[in-house]
């Protein structure tokens, strides 16, 4: 019998009695300020683990490079206060240099930090409410954060050479990278919650060009870190120039690890360069097609940066978007229902993958200080890469519906982590009916197995009988009994009957249901 058709209905407070039990009267829903105490505790620990744990990174090295290097300790709340800061990729100035050129390595942890904290959050089948008090709790304690940070860094510009930054840049900086932390980590466990609160429906072409364009994006940064250790591998060279400002063991481990924190910054002009665009260093630029002299700042992180003049076979590594977008095609050409006429998911799916390439392009780059602006030129980084992931998808696409066997899409598993609690379904309707009459499901204490005697000792007839199940659980089941092996029609006589689920009393020895 299929579970959705089932005649016997789960009640709470019912031991089989065959009683209708009267559900009580809900009381007034709590308002949506209310919050049980475990609920606040976690949204308070979502709030405030992440921050201190950077906060706790950050007074550590502050005070591993004061002490190695012998500097007072009076500075240690303003260089704390500005490491946060920075950390969280707001400009500092020092003196008259503006350090807006910030490494990406502890942004990307901080972030990470707060995605991991906020999925370990989200409720089963979270309401819009839930997630607003979550999305608050993320972040509520970097916001805070930043204003102390703030304070801090303004009461020590007479002592010490560094400016506050601007407060609309430094919660500009911390609102969007949280904002970011609070999508991701609720996406991982609850997407169709989220995607519920956009009002307007999101198609299915949509949804796959989003997949697509986080693969492409993934391709186009592991194609370019691969680039980056093959150019290293080439211009090694270079090592011994790269630390000749580095006088003693501190002075390499520090510029070691400072260019290990600049290595996504690397990674992300080798992709802006293998595109077609120009990473610019001030009045100077590296690309594919020219090299301009100009000052560079001397890291071992830049030793994969070619020096002129551009070789004609460096054109070549155009290939490069080309086959990534080739490839996201040829993937939506055989899981998505694009055509030449209607390419939607593959313009997605580019339009996303340089948008995505054009954030990162603008969180690395800046002004770093007397060497001027560095960074991608995003103008050429928006219309090289839309055209290079647009053309490629769309001749991967129209490769992949004429030669190629479509595929069905595939769900990512996390939509489905939802439904692997059982105890959301405690009150549904539908059940197994294998569950009711599982032995594992009764009380021990309840259920006497003298009860249920051997069907061979009784002698009363076996009946068959002919029902015929209905929708509608609140109509009167009819029910017509013929002896077996009789060949008389069955009788027209209606038979009310009611299914419950009982323990069978002491006086009635008869098994069955």
């Amino acid at each position: 019998m299929n579970s959705r058709n089932a005649l016997v209905r789960r009640t709470s407070g019912s031991r089989g009695t065959g009683e209708t039990v009267a559900a009580s009267p809900p009381g007034h829903d709590p308002g949506w300020w209310s919050l049980s105490p475990e609920r606040a505790r976690t949204l308070l620990l979502v709030a405030a683990r992440p921050t201190i744990t950077a906060l706790a990174a950050t007074v550590l090295l502050v005070l591993v490079v004061i002490l190695t290097t012998g500097t007072d300790l009076t500075s240690a709340p303003a260089a704390v206060a500005a490491t946060w800061l920075a950390a969280h990729q707001v400009p500092l100035t020092v003196g008259r240099t503006t350090l807006g050129l910030l490494p990406l390595v502890p942004t990307a942890v901080l972030v990470w930090l707060a995605a991991r904290e906020c999925a370990r959050a989200v409720p089963n089948r979270p309401t819009p409410v839930e997630l607003g008090w979550l999305t608050g709790a993320v972040l509520a304690g970097p916001l805070l954060m930043a204003a102390v940070c703030l304070a801090v860094t303004g009461d020590a510009a007479g002592v010490t050479p560094l400016e506050s930054a601007g407060p609309v840049a430094a919660f500009g900086w911390v609102l969007v990278l949280y904002l970011v932390a609070a999508a991701a980590g609720i996406g991982s466990r609850a997407w169709s919650s989220l995607c519920a609160l956009v009002p307007i429906e999101i198609p299915e072409w949509a949804v796959l060009g989003a997949r697509a364009a986080r693969r492409t994006v993934l391709r186009m940064l592991g194609c370019a870190a691969l680039a980056t250790a093959i150019s290293f591998f080439v211009h090694l060279s270079r090592l011994d120039g790269a630390y000749r400002q580095a006088h003693n063991f501190t002075d390499v481990l520090g510029t070691t690890l400072l260019s290990l924190l600049y290595l996504p910054n690397v990674v992300i002009g080798a992709a802006g360069i293998l595109s077609g665009a120009a990473v610019l260093f001030g009045a100077g630029s590296v690309g594919l097609f020219g090299v301009t002299g100009g000052h560079m700042p001397v890291l071992p992180a830049l030793i994969p940066v070619p020096e002129g003049p551009a070789s004609p076979w460096w054109a070549a590594l155009l290939l490069v978007p080309l086959g990534v977008g080739v490839l996201g095609g040829i993937e939506l050409g055989r899981t998505s229902d694009d055509r030449p006429g209607a390419p939607w998911a593959t313009l997605t799916c580019a339009a996303l993958s340089t948008l995505t390439f054009l954030a990162l392009a603008i969180l690395g780059s800046g002004q770093l200080g007397a060497v001027g602006w560095v960074g991608v030129d995003l103008l050429m980084l928006v219309v090289l890469m839309v055209t290079w992931f647009g053309f490629g998808g769309f001749v991967g696409m129209v490769f992949a519906r004429r030669f190629l066997t479509p595929v069905a899409p595939t769900e990512p598993a996390e939509e489905y982590d939802d439904y692997d609690d059982t105890d959301d379904y405690e009150d549904d309707d539908y059940f197994d009916d294998e569950d009711d009459y599982d032995d594992e499901d009764v009380d021990d204490e309840d259920d006497d197995p003298a009860e249920y005697a051997d069907a061979a000792e009784y002698d009363d007839p076996a009946v068959e009988v002919d029902a015929e199940l209905v929708e509608d659980f609140d109509d009167e089941l009819e029910v017509s009994i013929a002896a077996p092996g009789s060949t008389d029609e069955p009788a027209d006589d209606i038979v009310d009957v009611e299914v419950v689920e009982s323990d069978l009393p002491d006086e009635d020895k008869t098994p069955g249901r």
